[in-house]
């Protein structure tokens, strides 16, 4: 997901993520695979992640 990142704006790591979620740092070593599994496992915080990493307003 590093590599998604370096093409998203800065701030969209300011956005808040729910209690007992990964940080963005954690997010940030984790493949799109894992984010997607983590959505499916209904585990919190990884829905607003690819919400956000999915929306064309944060690209560069």
């Amino acid at each position: 997901m590093s590599e998604i990142l370096k093409y998203k704006r800065g701030s969209i790591k300011q956005a808040p993520l729910t209690e007992g979620s990964p940080n963005w740092d954690e997010f940030s070593e984790m493949y799109w695979e894992e984010i997607e599994a983590g959505v499916e496992a209904n585990q919190p915080g990884f829905k607003v992640v690819r919400k956000l990493l999915s929306d064309k307003r944060f690209d560069k």
